[in-house]
């Protein structure tokens, strides 16, 4: 580097070239400070130390603590943010969330892309908003494409970009919640016959303990105590374990698939838990006509569980759910237990003497 001779600033501040760039040493109550002066350039790495300086001088001690020279981020276009600096440097999503986001991101820059980032205001949000709901876009859809936008300013204020979020000033709208279709027992026996061996035993796992697939396909030898009758969760989707007591069905499938062979305990129980095609495959020989992936075994679970009397506190605790309202999403008695309940009602009752 040239012209890189050390200087100093009255007495106070010591500058001088590390690696390409400037840095400088003070003292304060503290001890020695070193801070780099962010340049390559020496008139104005001298004027920063001044500024030290002057500071030290003044005492004024926070405002030395806050003193920055490093480049400010340079907003742009709310398109020019996402694609350049949200989705390769901050976004946390993993790659399923980012497929399935790509055409929603898309269809948002269509709307906001030639704006300025600071430029999109949350009236602007709600208007758009509004104008899709008119054109029959779903509470859920605007949910979706509100919760992208404030992962994406949310990101934006952390790091600088701009100052305010102004998706966060506008609130989701209330889903409906649609009920899921599961099978009845009689569909299921009709089902299981069908499957594939390992393909029904995963969804004997998935109806008998409600489990999500990738809990399931993560399940090891050592997460499943035959003696105790239990197996542990040991990654949850809300990040914490849990103990599933098994059903005399689904130790006994266990037990026989242990008995075909002698597992290490950190061997996988099912490994894939891809039965997508083969599911199909049996809904049709079935006869079954509903729309069922792995995931509504889990629906299943908690409907039966409810409708069998179990408390909706341990159903929580045994399923995962984080929250009532999430379970209330999954689990929905059916009109025939209903039926069944309201049919005691027109019970002969004993008179009282």
């Amino acid at each position: 580097m040239k012209d890189a001779i050390p200087f100093e600033i009255d007495g106070l501040v010591k500058g001088y070239t590390r690696g390409a760039a400037w840095h400088c040493t003070f003292y304060t109550a503290g001890g020695r400070q070193r801070r780099s002066l962010a340049t390559r350039n020496k008139r104005q790495a001298e004027r920063r130390a001044r500024e030290v300086a002057d500071l030290i001088h003044k005492e004024d001690w926070e405002a030395l603590s806050k003193l920055d020279w490093q480049p400010k981020p340079r907003a742009g276009t709310f398109a020019i943010f996402l694609y350049q600096e949200f989705l390769p440097k901050y976004c946390n999503w993993n790659e399923g969330t980012r497929k399935v986001e790509e055409g929603r991101l898309r269809i948002i820059c269509e709307q906001f892309g030639g704006l300025p980032l600071s430029g999109v205001t949350a009236s602007a949000i709600k208007a758009w908003l509004a104008k899709r709901e008119a054109e029959g876009l779903s509470a859920g859809s605007q949910n979706r494409y509100l919760a992208a936008l404030k992962s994406i300013y949310k990101a934006a204020v952390t790091y600088g970009f701009c100052k305010t979020n102004p998706a966060a000033n506008v609130t989701m709208k209330r889903e409906e919640i649609k009920p899921r279709a599961v099978l009845d027992d009689n569909e299921f026996e009709l089902l299981l016959p069908e499957l594939p061996l390992h393909a029904r035993r995963v969804v004997l796992t998935a109806a008998e303990t409600g489990m999500r697939a990738g809990e399931i396909g993560r399940l090891k030898w050592a997460d499943v105590d035959l003696v105790a009758g239990e197996l542990r969760v040991v990654v949850a989707k809300n990040k914490e374990y849990r103990v599933v007591p098994l059903t005399s069905r689904l130790r006994a499938t266990l037990d026989e698939m242990k008995a075909e062979d002698t597992p290490h305990p950190t061997a996988s129980v099912f490994g894939s838990v891809g039965i997508r095609k083969c599911l199909a495959a049996a809904l049709k020989k079935a006869g079954i006509e509903k729309h069922v992936t792995l995931h509504s075994f889990r629906h299943q679970f908690a409907t039966r569980a409810l409708e069998a009397g179990m408390l909706s506190f341990h159903l929580q605790a045994i399923g995962g759910w984080k929250s009532p309202v999430m379970l209330q999403r999954y689990g929905k008695v059916r009109n025939k237990a209903l039926h069944e309940q309201m049919a005691k009602l027109d019970a002969p009752t004993v008179a009282i003497e």
